[in-house]
């Protein structure tokens, strides 16, 4: 992984209630949603760009629109057997690609999928390194001088940052072992 971006200070601090308001805000867009990725599905032209909060199939063409929006790359994985990537950005900047189980639908408000987030962040090495000072917090080194850190009391979710990179990478995944081997393994990268 060689870049990342987010305030890894603000991510220590963060509540586990953050995660619980992308869900309810996830829920709140699932008709939206729907009728978005109805005429996602069918159209030959670009897509729009989707407004703030409202996921969509993350397609080449959705994939380029935001990458233009946000002005940084797009950071996941390769999508698992079985699943469908959708995209998600906020307002600020911030990206997330959830890989959504069979059946589950664009927007399910259920947070269980795995789910790498990219967030804008000044010197983002240096931020996650002053994170990782904390007594909950646990990191490792990276092979491309990065770091990746997690907090014992959140371990599911685990946060990496390259050099030179104002981007921070946060990758989910209700299995916290899953989360840190994508991340060590470098399976984490801009997608294309």
């Amino acid at each position: 992984m060689s870049a990342v971006s987010a305030s890894a200070a603000t991510v220590r601090r963060r509540r586990p209630s953050r995660g619980m308001a992308v869900a309810l805000l996830l829920a709140a867009a699932v008709a939206a949603a729907a009728a978005f990725a109805a005429v996602e599905l069918t159209r030959d032209a670009a897509p729009v760009l989707p407004s703030a909060g409202t996921p969509v199939l993350l397609t080449a063409g959705a994939l380029r629109a935001i990458t233009a929006e946000t002005g940084h790359a797009v950071y996941g994985v390769a999508a698992p057997v079985g699943t469908r990537p959708e995209v998600t950005r906020g307002s600020n900047g911030e990206v997330w690609v959830r890989y959504l189980a069979p059946g589950a639908k664009l927007g399910d408000p259920r947070a269980d999928r795995l789910t790498v987030g990219t967030y804008p962040r000044t010197d983002a090495l240096a931020a996650a390194r002053a994170a990782a000072e904390g007594d909950r917090s646990r990191s490792a080194e990276l092979p491309d001088g990065g770091l990746m850190l997690w907090n014992l009391d959140r371990p599911e979710s685990v946060y990496a940052a390259g050099p030179a990179s104002d981007l921070l990478v946060e990758v989910y995944s209700p299995d916290p072992a899953q989360a840190r081997e994508l991340v060590r393994a470098g399976a984490v990268a801009p997608l294309r």
